[in-house]
């Protein structure tokens, strides 16, 4: 569908988290339907997401499509899974924590929580990060400063698609080892609740996020409504394409 996705799994991303440093830049991108659909209609985020060193899939749609329609053998690594995965692997401090984005005391909330939870880890700075335009990405040197400042190993960004991958693109040469787009994260350690573990293994938890959450059913409504026959239409004319190229 022309979009490019450095797709791995998850024990790919978490061996690449553990020896990432600033020689080695690990940049992270979270996709779900979404993303392509959005990849389609601005070049710029189509070419953040072709410089992720790792692309997980974060939506049962695209995890369905690429199951169907590709050769490849898809997981469903969802962005909010893997931000409980590594706090609970550096749970003792062995790598910093840095979070940005979402509203205005959100990511604070979730630092403080996090923090309860598990009281010996590293959480070097916690803030909304300023407003971000998706047509026009400004990186703000004083926030940078901030977080090379903390001495930070894993930069979580929760702008939300496409803001965030537009941002750690713009800011991928900064010596910070790890950063990762999290979209909503921030909230499951506030005031948003986690789909049951029983809805959770069924790849229903879009449908539980659609009913729960104010204004989710419209990205649902993307996901399944348009993504899945547009993909599905794209694979089949497919073979056509290639027999006039």
């Amino acid at each position: 569908m022309g979009v490019s996705l450095n797709l791995s799994t998850s024990a790919e991303v978490s061996l690449a988290i553990d020896h990432a440093t600033e020689e080695n830049l690990i940049r992270i991108a979270t996709a779900n339907p979404e993303f392509i659909l959005d990849a389609r209609e601005y070049p710029d985020f189509c070419t953040a997401l072709a410089n992720m060193s790792h692309v997980t899939i974060d939506g049962t749609g695209l995890f369905i499509a690429l199951s169907l329609f590709s050769k490849q053998r898809p997981e469903l690594y969802h962005g909010s899974d893997m931000v409980t995965d590594l706090l609970r692997t550096y749970q003792k401090g062995e790598k910093k924590f840095y979070f940005i984005g979402d509203k205005p005391g959100v990511a604070q909330t979730a630092a403080e929580t996090i923090q309860k939870m598990y009281p010996e880890i590293s959480i070097v700075g916690a803030e909304d990060g300023g407003w971000i335009d998706k047509n026009n990405v400004k990186v703000d040197p004083e926030l940078t400063e901030r977080i090379l400042s903390a001495d930070t190993d894993i930069l979580l960004v929760g702008y939300g698609a496409p803001k965030q991958e537009l941002w750690i693109h713009a800011t991928s040469r900064l010596p910070i080892p790890v950063m990762i787009g999290v979209g909503g994260s921030f909230g499951f350690f506030g005031t948003k609740k986690r789909a049951p573990t029983f809805i959770k293994v069924t790849h229903l938890e879009w449908l539980y996020r659609a009913i729960t959450e104010k204004g989710h059913w419209k990205r649902s409504f993307r996901a399944f409504a348009v993504f899945a026959p547009f993909s599905f239409l794209y694979w089949l004319c497919s073979p056509l394409r290639k027999k006039t190229t």
